[in-house]
């Protein structure tokens, strides 16, 4: 707070009061200067009061103070910490109340179908029945095929009997009634196995000629061709031998008759060297 004193100089002026003396006129100014010095001195201290009565106000007002508590260790917080509960893998069951059944308007026609009789009755087959399915027609290349199995079928069972006589006739009259039939180069080759194996190999050896000259894909071509240079050595027909069975070997080399065709061979060298 400031105060401001104004001073006004004190004159006592009166027409009728005597006139001061000049020692006493120094002495008021005097005076009103040393009070007015007084007066400036206390305003400053005035003014110093207030500066530190500001600084200390500011100083008192309360500030917010943070506590921070220590840190805990990783294993402590871990410890302190509340353990959740693992979760339940079984679902949650509801309970559903059923309403009572209620009756059915929309019947499956299935269930109304009338039943089949399961059982039959057995009997004897009619013979005029049975008689009747010989004169159902069949294609007459089914027909063909399966009369020529069947007799193809029975030359062979002739030829493992040992009744050789038919077997070749049959075999020759199956080549004659079915040239185009798979076994027909089979059947060529097995008659010449019988003539052969009678000690006729002049007639032998046209019908293993037939073999690769009329079913050249046949898988009876590698046989034919060794045994006609078999029956060729035994006429001694060296030459022709060695040509047939040279072209075993060439047209045939994976056959398994090469082997039997090589060692042929190699014993008409030996017999044409002169060496036992």
């Amino acid at each position: 707070m400031r105060f401001a004193i104004v001073l006004v100089p004190l004159a006592c002026a009166c027409a009728s009061a005597p006139v001061r003396e000049d020692s006493q006129l120094a002495e008021l100014r005097g005076q009103l200067a040393a009070q007015s010095e007084q007066i400036a001195a206390q305003q400053r201290r005035i003014d110093e009061l207030e500066v530190k009565v500001a600084a200390v106000a500011s100083r008192a007002e309360p500030k917010t103070v943070v506590i921070q508590a220590p840190a805990q260790p990783a294993a402590a917080a871990a410890a302190t910490k509340p353990a959740v509960p693992a979760k339940d893998p079984r679902p949650h069951l509801k309970t559903v109340k059923l309403s009572p059944r209620m009756p059915r308007h929309d019947f499956n026609p299935v269930e109304r179908a009338p039943r089949i009789p399961s059982t039959i009755a057995l009997r004897d087959p009619d013979e005029q029945a049975l008689a009747s399915l010989d004169d159902v027609p069949v294609d007459a290349f089914i027909r063909a095929e399966v009369e020529a199995d069947h007799s193809f079928a029975s030359a062979v069972r002739e030829l493992n009997d040992g009744q050789l006589a038919s077997a070749e006739a049959d075999l020759l009259a199956f080549v004659q009634k079915y040239p185009r039939h798979n076994a027909a180069d089979n059947a060529l080759y097995l008659a010449g196995l019988i003539r052969q194996n009678r000690g006729d190999c002049e007639s032998a050896v046209p019908l293993f000629d037939r073999v690769p000259r009329e079913y050249p894909a046949g898988d009876s071509v590698a046989p034919a061709l060794l045994e006609k240079g078999r029956c060729l050595r035994m006429q001694q027909h060296a030459e022709e031998a060695r040509r047939t069975l040279s072209r075993l070997l060439a047209e045939h080399p994976q056959a398994v008759e090469v082997t039997t065709a090589r060692q042929i061979l190699q014993s008409l060298e030996e017999s044409q060297s002169g060496r036992p």
